[in-house]
């Protein structure tokens, strides 16, 4: 009985550490999310990426603290990141100084508008604007100054089935989305710094509502990938449940209305006939774009001129499912109507249209 009972103990020794050790790093929840305040400029930065030089930058207290997600999940990151934000009647502004021990080595892979920053050093952001935890805004950049937005609907989660048509909602992530904003860079013996500079019409928002945001920074050098909001494995900037909140917003309501008109001519001469005469033809369209309220957007359009579209992505379809292909005309590039109730939360009732072919 002795020679058990010893046995007994020595298990319950050895399985103790590992019981204390799974305790150490708990998943993040919602109640445990960052804060952060936003400034009121009276005077405005120089986008030129120059954060450490700009004194409207400077005498904004910057915040940072980022916790890796890989490869040592919960761990600070190794590097410093400084972020600053502040704002105008007009304008949005963000800045950010990437720290890096090794700016040498910053790894950069393509320099084209939207393109991929997984496998880059790059910095981005999400605003949820709304404050819901479903919709939002994703601005992005790396140390060429690479312009990069999107549009997240219901936290990126769509139905992406090959057979769309039986699917219903189809949502998630619009990468088509082209905001107008301004970013600029500047690499030196710190690392690098950007600075954004989104003017308030891009956005849609309710006044007098606080905004969430996340943050996101990658350092290849040693394959980190660190939030401001803590993300558990598996999850990633589009988790707006899980993001942070930024308050100090007091913007009024948005009014946007953009026109965008077009005239094409084109003069044709058939030279089959005894006496060729110029032929003149020609077409007016246009499209429109209008606020009625802070969360209904208009979009209207006339005569839409589809021959300055970029062409569709190449598939390859190796099943009996058609091919479905994301309509990259601007009118529809922001189809986003959200029914906001009592409860303040929003429900995205219009996605990104595809069409079939």
């Amino acid at each position: 009985m002795q020679h058990f009972k010893k046995l007994g103990l020595f298990f319950g020794l050895m399985f103790l550490p590992i019981i204390s050790v799974s305790q150490v790093v708990s998943p993040p929840t919602s109640n445990d999310r960052p804060t952060a305040n936003t400034v009121a400029l009276e005077s405005t930065p120089v986008v030129d990426g120059e954060v450490l030089n700009d004194a409207v930058w400077q005498a904004i207290e910057p915040f940072g603290n980022l916790v890796q997600a890989q490869p040592n999940f919960g761990r600070p990151a190794s590097e410093k990141t400084e972020i600053r934000i502040a704002y105008t009647k007009e304008t949005f502004y963000l800045s950010v100084v990437c720290y890096d021990s090794r700016p040498d080595a910053l790894v950069v892979s393509d320099a084209r508008r939207d393109a991929d920053l997984d496998n880059t050093d790059a910095f981005l952001f999400i605003l949820d604007t709304y404050k819901d935890g479903q919709n939002g805004f994703i601005f992005g950049t790396n140390s060429l100054a690479v312009e990069y937005d999107a549009q997240v609907d219901n936290e990126g989660q769509g139905n992406f089935n090959a057979n769309r048509q039986q699917g219903g909602t189809i949502g998630g992530f619009n990468l088509n989305w082209d905001a107008s904003f301004e970013v600029r860079t500047k690499v030196g013996d710190f690392g690098w710094s950007a600075e954004f500079a989104i003017p308030v019409r891009t956005l849609r928002f309710q006044a007098g509502k606080d905004w969430g945001i996340n943050f996101r920074r990658n350092i290849r050098k040693s394959n980190e990938i660190v939030y401001w909001a803590p993300m558990p494995v598996g999850l990633d900037l589009k988790r707006l449940s899980l993001a942070g909140t930024l308050t100090g917003l007091d913007l009024p309501s948005p009014g946007n209305l953009k026109v965008i008109p077009y005239v094409l001519g084109r003069m044709d001469k058939d030279y089959t006939v005894a006496d060729p005469k110029n032929r003149l033809d020609g077409e007016v369209g246009g499209d429109v774009k209008f606020s009625v309220t802070p969360s209904l957007t208009l979009d209207l359009t006339y005569n839409t001129d589809f021959a300055q579209v970029e062409v569709d992505d190449q598939q390859v379809n190796l099943d009996r499912f058609n091919l479905f292909f994301l309509k990259k005309d601007p009118s529809f590039g922001e189809c986003r109507i959200v029914q906001c109730g009592k409860s303040g939360r929003g429900r995205s009732l219009f996605q990104p249209s595809y069409r079939n072919r």
